[in-house]
């Protein structure tokens, strides 16, 4: 922990000295983008995963066409890693097909059955399903306009220092999850139960909508103990749970919002995290700040509308403090909700709001927007012209 601790420190420094040289500044570029997207490279394909399949058979049809490309993405992730890290994860791959116990049963069976379908290490395949514990800086929003409609949507950036290609300006990493984006409903009995915005290969759940119901996204959380819940857990202490395994099974047996709150704001969490919950009412929105194995913070909407806002927003720094110089995403959202206002919030405005840089980066993946009361979920993959901001 303390080398990787170091890691980071070192990390932050050489980002303040290159944002200062750079001369970075944090304020709303927003514009008023085509909506929907026009451009083929954004469709994100929309695929259905049948809960009536056994476990082993619900991904087949969705990875086995992209076992090369998720074979890519990790070993990229593996191959960018330090070599004395490289060394800890080669120990590390031998020890985690028996951590499969661990996990649900049913999400257990289902990586063990992906790597089985594209002929790979399920060791490996782990490591990606617990990806998002360890890295990933996006942004949420839960807003209501005027008619009290709640809408709630999301960023997802993913792939700092994961390889930086030199001639294309972009991050390796990023630039392989790509590929894998579905837009995914999860049915039962031929009827949708939710839908998500997923990667292919990584069967936890970052972004998803339950009609009716509520919708959820997450976001890593920096702070001291960033990693200290994943390596213990890691080490044979597995009393606390992994945050997407747990706002799946919250998607999949959860049906309102109130039950959702509950769940989420009270269940142990293996490390923090950011879980930004929307709804369908006016009012219904959120964000429960988890530090490992306990809530630190929740923070509701109708707390925000009692200080005049009209929304909660979450990037990747805890409320109370204020999110550094060369990486202030908070900001330049804030400002931009601000100038459309609560009387402009709609799919397309968000879509604007996300669109805008720096919230628009060179690590996004993609923008997914939802509307609960109707059932609406839309993604799409996001690319960054010049000038973007690298992060």
């Amino acid at each position: 922990k303390t080398q990787q601790t170091k890691q980071r420190n070192m990390a932050a420094k050489l980002l303040a000295l290159f944002a200062l040289a750079c001369g970075v500044q944090a304020k709303c570029n927003m514009k008023n983008e085509v909506y929907p997207p026009v451009q083929e490279n954004m469709t994100i394909p929309n695929v259905i995963i049948n809960l009536d399949d056994p476990p082993s058979e619900r991904w087949l049809a969705v990875v086995k066409p992209l076992g090369a490309e998720i074979k890519r993405m990790v070993n990229s992730v593996i191959e960018n890693l330090p070599k004395g890290i490289q060394k800890d994860v080669a120990k590390l791959e031998e020890k985690l097909p028996a951590a499969l116990q661990y996990f649900p049963e049913e999400y257990a069976e289902e990586i063990s059955s992906i790597a089985k379908a594209i002929d790979y290490d399920v060791g490996l395949l782990i490591l990606f399903n617990l990806a998002y514990e360890i890295e990933g800086a996006c942004t949420s929003i839960v807003a209501e306009n005027k008619n009290g409609e709640v809408y709630h949507a999301r960023n997802l950036d993913f792939g700092l220092f994961d390889g930086w290609d030199k001639h294309n300006k972009t991050w390796t990493l990023t630039e392989y999850l790509r590929p894998l984006l579905r837009n995914a409903e999860f049915q039962r009995n031929g009827v949708t139960v939710y839908k998500a915005t997923v990667f292919a290969g990584y069967v936890g759940l970052l972004t998803g909508m339950k009609k009716g119901g509520f919708s959820i996204t997450v976001n890593t959380r920096f702070d001291d103990d960033f990693d200290y819940g994943l390596l213990r857990w890691l080490e044979g202490d597995h009393r606390d749970h992994f945050l997407t395994f747990t706002t799946r099974q919250v998607m999949e047996t959860n049906n309102t919002y109130d039950e959702a709150f509950k769940t989420l704001s009270t269940y142990e969490s293996v490390g923090p995290a950011f879980i930004i919950l929307g709804g369908a009412k006016s009012g219904e929105g959120a964000v429960i700040t988890k530090g490992t194995n306990s809530t630190a913070d929740v923070y509701t909407m109708k707390e925000s509308e009692k200080k005049g806002s009209f929304y909660v927003l979450q990037t990747n720094y805890d409320r109370w403090v204020e999110p550094p110089f060369f990486d202030d995403r908070r900001h330049p959202a804030e400002e931009c909700l601000n100038n459309i206002g609560t009387e402009n919030v709609d799919m397309h405005q968000l879509f604007n709001v996300l669109s805008g840089r720096p919230n628009l980066n060179r690590l996004t993946a993609y923008t997914t927007i939802m509307h609960v009361a109707s059932g609406e979920l839309v993604g799409y993959k996001q690319y960054c012209p010049e000038p973007c901001p690298l992060w």
